[in-house]
């Protein structure tokens, strides 16, 4: 008997956790104007198949899935974050900065930005050959951090 009410709790406990973390559904009228003027203009003719809310770590952030695919996240103020591509396109060249749009047209002739990110100090880029690639805005390679939990060299 105990057996079973410790996972039912466990159950229960699980369900209301990943509750917490879902998104809250929206219409499409609710996101913010620049993620509207956005979607409006790099994927005009592409309607909103789902939109939600959820609790960023800055703040409220939109995640915005398309009929054709596409997936776009925005910050609270409607900026985009991440533009995901609808299986076999490429991400509308209009948002890529030139710089990074120059460094793979010169190093990657032929393959397209299936997926773009903003990261700290750059972007995160996925071709469509599967290639990832970290660049600052004007096309240089993003050198990797050190650290990543190395505290020196004392050992532990």
């Amino acid at each position: 008997m105990k057996r079973r009410m410790m996972s039912m709790a466990v159950a229960l406990g699980a369900m209301l956790t990943f509750g917490a973390y879902a998104g809250t559904p929206i219409s499409a009228d609710k996101l913010p104007k620049a993620a509207q003027t956005f979607l409006a203009k790099y994927f005009k003719g592409d309607n909103v198949r789902k939109a939600e809310t959820d609790e960023g770590r800055r703040g409220i952030e939109y995640e915005v899935d398309l009929v054709s695919g596409a997936e776009v996240d925005f910050n609270s103020d409607g900026n985009w974050k991440k533009v995901e591509a609808a299986k076999g396109k490429a991400v509308p060249a209009g948002i890529v900065p030139a710089g990074i749009a120059k460094y793979v047209s010169t190093n990657h002739s032929g393959v397209a930005i299936k997926e773009i990110q903003r990261k700290r100090g750059g972007y995160e880029v996925e071709l469509t050959n599967g290639v990832e690639l970290h660049l600052t805005e004007d096309g240089k390679v993003m050198q990797p951090r050190t650290g990543g939990g190395n505290h020196g060299n004392r050992p532990r």
